[in-house]
């Protein structure tokens, strides 16, 4: 069926792209992004070392910088480099796996607020505490739930995945980072709403079309289609956008933890 094999080539494309994307994120999160809070200026050490093919040295400037925030990845990032240099391969496993664990390499207050969100709150936005306590990483994690997904695989799926039962938490998100792009994608979003609230089987919708071959019905084709022409008019903010949110949170979040 004809947006089955539309879906199909789109998500085989766009893994593609995801699998660089993240092979660019982990090589430049672990060759020169500066740590934060007490442990950069140990991070920025073992960093110097490790480009200088200082291995040891490094080793001990990461140990340091893991001591005094054992919760930020990129240190145990540098370290398993450095320990895989020098051939140590166990040891390189072990911090590449313990930074998996605390979410991946960090490259801004935006990655740190998520991993640190994740691991606080468990990802549950219905969770009251964290939007009274926390609403700054939860709107991080709104934000990056949104480009996440429809980066992965299109707004059909971030439907499909649930994600529609906070548009309106959602849009308010992105009215606050205050910028045009950022107040046209509140307005894409409440768009989104609309065609949620008119359909309310969306999500049923949307999950059949992703994970069967069976044919579109007519309203199932509508739905797409309205979804495709909100998402269509977000690729045309989108660079901007995800700029402008990365520059809020960074000027929100300062050394957060």
């Amino acid at each position: 069926m004809g947006l089955f094999n539309w879906f199909r080539r789109r998500k085989a494309s766009s893994t593609l792209l995801e699998q660089e994307r993240g092979e660019r994120s982990a090589v430049s999160g672990a060759a020169g992004k500066k740590g934060h809070g007490s442990s950069s200026s140990a991070y920025e050490r073992g960093m110097g070392h490790l480009k200088r093919g200082e291995y040891p040295q490094a080793i001990a400037e990461f140990a340091e910088a893991i001591g005094l925030d054992p919760e930020a990845p990129n240190a145990y990032v540098g370290r398993g480099l450095a320990y895989r240099s020098l051939g140590d391969e166990e040891a390189a496993v072990r911090d590449e796996e313990a930074a998996r664990k605390l979410g991946g390499p960090e490259q801004s207050a935006w990655d740190r607020l998520v991993n640190r969100a994740n691991r606080r709150w468990r990802g549950d936005l219905r969770d009251p505490a964290w939007r009274l306590s926390d609403p700054l990483s939860r709107n991080a994690v709104l934000l990056r739930h949104w480009s996440w997904q429809i980066f992965n695989g299109g707004l059909p799926q971030w439907v499909a995945n649930g994600y529609g039962e906070w548009a309106d938490d959602l849009a308010r998100a992105a009215e606050e980072v205050g910028t045009n792009s950022a107040r046209e994608m509140a307005a894409i979003v409440r768009d989104v709403a609309r065609v949620l609230n008119k359909w309310p089987a969306a999500r049923e919708a949307m999950f059949r079309i992703i994970t069967t071959q069976a044919e579109a019905t007519d309203q199932e084709t509508e739905i797409f289609e309205a979804l495709s022409r909100c998402e269509e008019r977000y690729h045309q903010i989108e660079s901007s956008f995800e700029a402008d949110v990365e520059a809020w949170l960074e000027r929100r979040a300062g050394s957060v933890r």
